[in-house]
This record gives structure tokens, sequence and C-alpha cells, in this order.
């Protein structure tokens, strides 16, 4: 093989490799802030606030969520392709609700007088690859 097209070949999987990184990057450095949170219709909604620090947009394919208790996934989301743009934006995600780990969580926090505890599952999918986050809902502290 000619030692241009080796050169070729590693320069092209080199910038490829460096594009990669990059967009991982920029989707470590986007922010998922929950701020709001109700039930509505069968639908669990969590209102989130996406801070963008960088001057660059990023597409994405997409997001799936589940909202879960330490028993049981109370609600499960997922969205089309979008893209994030710079700066600060609000959406909700919607997510339907299995009534019955919900009303079965309902009751044991009735009768054990707790709060529990909620967590959220992201599976962020950007265009080549997907990252995956935690957040811990306090119903509490949202609105």
């Amino acid at each position: 093989m000619n030692n241009y097209i080796k050169i070729g070949i590693a320069g092209a999987l080199g910038y490829g490799a460096y594009k990669l990184y990059k967009i991982y990057q920029l989707s470590e450095n986007i922010t998922y802030t929950p701020v709001g949170f109700k039930y509505n219709a069968g639908t669990i909604e969590v209102k989130m606030r996406l801070d963008n620090p960088i001057n660059q947009s990023l597409k994405m394919r997409g997001i799936d969520g589940k909202l879960y208790t330490a028993k049981s996934v109370i609600g499960t989301f997922r969205s089309g392709p979008f893209e994030i743009n710079e700066g600060i934006s609000y959406f909700t995600l919607s997510f339907k609700a299995n009534v019955l780990s919900l009303g079965t969580e309902l009751i044991t926090a009735l009768i054990f007088k707790t709060i529990p505890t909620i967590s959220m599952d992201l599976i962020k999918k950007t265009q080549f690859m997907s990252t995956k986050e935690t957040i811990e809902l306090n119903p509490q502290k949202l609105d």
C-alpha cells in the first residue's frame, strides 16, 4: 500500500476521533436540571432547565428516560430528534405513568408518612454515541 494512502487514512481516523471527542465533550458540558414536577391525567410532567454554556448547538437523536423509586419504575419517556441551541432553555418531559406502580408508591407513602425518593435516568443520544445521567428528584424542592 502506498505511504500517502496510509497517511491519509491515519489522518482521517484521527480527525474522526477528534470530532467524536468534541461531541462527547459538548454533551458533557450541557446540564439538565429539574425545576418542576406534577402529575397530570396519566402523565408525570417534569419541567427541566437546559444550560448550554458553549457557543455551539448540538443535534440530538433523542432522549430516553425513566422515573423510578427504590421499588419500581413509575414512568417512562422517549423523545424524537431535536437540536440543543446555545444558552438557557426550558422544556417539559412528559413521562407515561405506570399507574399500578405509582398507586402502590402513593399508598405506601401515605401509610408510612414518608416521601419516596424519586430518581430519573436520562439516556442522551447524540449523533454518534449515548450517555446516561441519573438525577435525583426531590419533590419538596420542586414547584
